[in-house]
């Protein structure tokens, strides 16, 4: 339903609102992300966006998620979902940015052109959720007033999860393909996702308790929460969980949940926080009690529970008091990849299935090096690599029956072929371990919160704990830092952003040191760094591996600093002075 009213009505509200000029935002993987200020009337551009999907959709459902993941406080972005839970279509990405380029005198003529085929009878179908920052209600309400404006039907979820919310358009589309959605009675999608998961895993993990002796029940997990919203999903499961089961499969014990001290989310915690700074998070409020212990798991999601990654102490790498940052031992996006290939290839092994269905992982440049070989070499599967970004993981990983895909900052998830679908629904038991891991992935969007429920299933099925985990192969030490340069976009690159093509120089001075590294340590391929420019930030990203972590920052270091010097920018970074001793 899009007449020449509701078009007059969309550009008269239009006219009263403004956005940044000029517009020079970009949209891409994560939406638009940005200072928060600058969404104001963003916002209600994009609730008009996305109501006209959904009629471009035939009615469908379509999502709207207000949030900036793992970003500061004072940011935020928005980001439109497609019907199927999925990302906006890349080519739709343009579209985006065209609309908020249009004069408001001129929308009711491009909205007219975009929907000249479709029937005024339709109504669009748009559904909305946000993070726990301060600037988010009145963001998220910015896009219903958008939604309200194309005459559409909204369904405000509030305070959720993204992955919550990408799981929502998929079910409320599913729940609606055989009857008109604007006679549904829409379910508590907080409670439905909430009650799917923590039934899935009860039934997967009770199944386990009765062949394997392994198995530890209950689980105890600690996770840091990032003062984000996952801290609310995961007390509301550890609720559930407790009703499902008697004793509950897993306990979360949740630190970091200071939703309301908005200044706090993702400040020196978090999975961003512990991935790059490969510290433990800090914890809020410091008087933590003996769940501080060494033999204590973590796990550590981000401020809107789309990234997970894992970490542990030992005697060698944390001091006595565990409230202070100290070093860890990491189990990050790559390991998490490897250890759901190791399960997947190990049950199609002995259900003679190896040559029916392909199992595949997809991986970035900042994926280490030694998880590649491990995946290549010990478990056999095919290993991909492709720029940065969801839409290039996701894409790909379609490409297999098992498409698994995790950045090394612990966002991905698993894929599986309709093929693998109608064998599982056809061939086994619902508690069937293959079943039981089907039906816990989120296939949708990396989710921190079902991530974590397979991750525990995993290691269960396997007996292992997490140095278990840990062990299955031995990573080469890494070191991420910015660099501040003048022009990002005179950075190009090639080969999954793993070499510079452009400026040359740079990529023969970083060859250079890498070669000096490696001769230095007498250890051949052990070494390597790349660059790549920033696409939101003034900035370009140096990630570096060597042999131990005081090669790995040196390096890093100078390639930062060959970075600036061909390139240019501010704040020029600190020569790390000369090469550090090798002892073999």
């Amino acid at each position: 339903m899009a007449t020449a009213t509701i078009r007059k009505a969309v550009a008269d509200a239009l006219t009263g609102v403004c956005i940044p000029t000029p517009f020079c935002l970009a949209y891409g993987t994560a939406g638009f992300r940005c200072f928060s200020e600058k969404l104001k009337g963003v916002s209600l551009r994009v609730g008009v966006l996305a109501a006209l999907r959904s009629l471009l959709r035939n009615g469908k459902f379509v999502g709207v998620m207000i949030t900036a993941s793992h970003n500061p406080s004072h940011d935020n972005g928005i980001k439109i979902v497609d019907p199927d839970g999925g990302m906006l279509e890349t080519n739709w990405e343009s579209v985006v940015v065209d609309f908020m380029h249009c004069n408001a005198n001129l929308t009711a003529h491009w909205i007219e052109k975009r929907l000249k085929h479709v029937q005024d009878t339709l109504t669009p179908h748009v559904v909305v959720g946000y993070d726990t920052r301060e600037s988010s209600p009145s963001l998220a309400e910015e896009v219903v007033q958008g939604v309200h404006l194309m005459q559409g039907l909204c369904t405000q979820l509030g305070l959720i999860t993204t992955p919550q919310l990408h799981y929502a358009v998929r079910y409320m589309n599913t729940a609606t393909a055989s009857e008109p959605s604007d006679y549904l009675l829409q379910p508590d999608l907080d409670r439905v996702y909430i009650e799917y998961f923590a039934s899935q895993f009860t039934a997967g993990m009770n199944a386990l308790t009765t062949e394997s002796v392994h198995t530890r029940h209950p689980i105890e997990l600690n996770v840091d929460c990032a003062h984000g919203v996952g801290s609310l999903a995961l007390a509301k499961l550890n609720a559930t969980l407790a009703q499902c089961g008697q004793p509950a499969p897993i306990r979360f014990r949740l630190f970091n949940t200071e939703v309301n001290k908005r200044e706090l989310l993702n400040s020196n915690c978090g999975a961003d926080f512990v991935k790059i700074t490969l510290k433990a998070p800090e914890l809020y409020p410091s008087d933590m009690d003996a769940s501080c212990s060494l033999e204590a798991r973590w796990a550590t999601i981000d401020g809107d529970a789309d990234r997970l990654l894992y970490f542990y102490h030992t005697p060698e790498t944390g001091p006595d008091d565990l409230l202070h940052p100290s070093r860890i031992v990491l189990l990050d996006g790559d390991r998490i990849a490897c250890l759901f290939a190791s399960f997947l290839t190990t049950i199609l092994r002995e259900s003679l299935l190896t040559e029916r269905f392909k199992v595949g992982v997809v991986q970035t440049a900042y994926a280490n090096a030694s998880s590649t070989l491990y995946l290549r070499d010990e478990l056999t599967v095919t290993v991909l690599c492709v720029p940065t970004g969801v839409k290039h993981l996701h894409r790909a990983a379609l490409d297999f029956d098992f498409g698994i895909y995790f950045e090394a900052n612990g966002h991905g998830t698993v894929l599986f072929s309709d093929a693998v679908i109608e064998y599982a629904r056809q061939n086994l038991d619902p508690i069937h371990p293959l079943a039981v891991f089907i039906g816990l992935t989120n296939t949708t969007v990396g989710d921190a919160i079902a991530d974590i429920l397979l991750v525990e299933f995993v290691l269960s099925w396997h007996g292992w704990s997490l140095k278990q985990w840990h062990d299955m192969y031995t990573e080469l030490a890494s070191r991420q830092i910015k660099v501040s340069v003048s022009q990002p976009s005179s950075i190009q690159t090639t080969d999954a952003e793993r070499r510079v093509c452009s400026p040359l120089a740079l990529q023969e001075s970083i060859d250079d040191i890498v070669h000096s590294v490696e001769r230095a340590t007498k250890a051949p391929g052990k070494s390597r760094a790349f660059v790549r420019p920033s696409g939101t930030e003034n900035i370009a990203r140096v990630y570096a591996e060597s042999i131990d972590q005081t090669w790995a920052d040196w390096l890093a270091q100078k390639v930062a600093v060959a970075t600036h010097h061909f390139v240019g920018g501010d704040q020029q970074p600190a020569d790390p002075g000369p090469m550090p001793t090798f002892n073999q």
